[in-house]
């Protein structure tokens, strides 16, 4: 009797043990507008009722997570910059892993804090984040650009809007459940897809924004990322781990004729500079909107700072 049960027991475990198997993980994103492929001369409507297109839509990923079985987390190390105007479906190779059944992804847009302020000269050309052109790198001290996004907006698509969304602040992580698709007998498929309408929710692109930076509308297609433009193939949305928090201020006109106007917290500390990094201006805020006359035309930098939390965006001056 004690023979015929341990022999019971093994078959019981050597079935619970070969009822995993190895699977190669597979992340595709199709990448979407109007409910069809993205192309350069698809044309969007975001929930303002402002039509646009994009010529570039470029981003990282990163931390990708695949949650599997009770809870265990598959871990991808690299970093991805996605050209969403490539081609109509990203295909990424994570690895293989013995598993059941997948639950979720996990990803968070962006380049993390670890990496976000190296030196991009230090990797190889084919690296994500070695020096590209144009450029998705805005300096040491910033870090890279987590999106940049430009295009044409309004009812005739001739408002030029860019929004380039970067900080360590707004870096966040974003789950959504899926359980994959199985393709023949070793591979798992994880399909996401990208739905870029929503990636300008919010944001006044008919009137050709122009906003680069960690707050504002830059500052907003990051949030639309992390909140709204993901989902599983099942139609699953994303659920962000964190509802971002920045010192925001706005630039009116931008681009402007000499003089614009900023509405900003009170007391918090303006200061104006310009390409070569040259001090023009450094005032506090007296009132919620500070007006500015610039005697030059060009491209400058505000840096605006309130306690700990510090915040840019660029601005025109024709």
């Amino acid at each position: 009797m004690r023979k015929i049960i341990l022999i019971f027991f093994a078959f019981i475990f050597s079935v619970a043990l070969f009822s995993q198997s190895t699977k190669e993980l597979v992340l595709t994103i199709d990448h979407t507008i109007a409910s069809a492929p993205l192309t350069s001369s698809s044309i969007g409507v975001n929930n303002l009722g402002n039509q646009f297109n994009f010529s570039r839509l470029e981003y990282y990923m990163g931390d990708i997570q695949v949650i599997y079985d009770n809870d265990s987390v598959f871990n991808y190390p690299e970093v991805v910059l996605i050209d969403a105007l490539d081609a109509a479906t990203t295909n990424l190779y994570l690895g293989s892993q013995s598993l059941d059944s997948v639950t979720a992804v996990r990803f968070a847009i962006g380049v993390g804090t670890s990496l976000n302020h190296l030196d991009p000269s230090i990797y190889s050309s084919q690296s994500p984040l070695a020096p590209k052109s144009p450029s998705m790198h805005w300096g040491w001290s910033a870090g890279y650009r987590f999106i940049a996004a430009e295009g044409m907006g309004s009812s005739s698509l001739n408002q030029g809007f860019e929004l380039h969304g970067l900080g360590d602040v707004n870096y966040a992580m974003q789950t959504i459940s899926t359980s994959g698709v199985a393709v023949g007998t070793d591979t798992l498929e994880i399909k996401l897809v990208a739905n870029y309408d929503a990636l300008t929710q919010g944001i006044a692109v008919g009137q050709g924004v122009i906003s680069h930076g960690e707050s504002g509308s830059a500052r907003q297609s990051l949030v639309n990322m992390n909140n709204h433009v993901f989902s599983s193939s099942e139609g699953n949305a994303a659920l962000s781990d964190k509802e971002l928090e920045h010192l925001d201020f706005v630039i009116y006109p931008n681009p402007a004729n000499g003089s614009f106007w900023l509405t900003v917290p009170l007391g918090s500390q303006i200061e104006v500079i310009n390409v070569l990094g040259q001090k023009i201006e450094h005032r506090t805020a007296e009132q919620t909107k500070e007006r500015f006359v610039m005697n030059k035309t060009g491209v400058y930098i505000v840096i605006l700072r309130q306690g700990k939390s510090v915040s840019t965006e660029r601005v025109i001056i024709r």
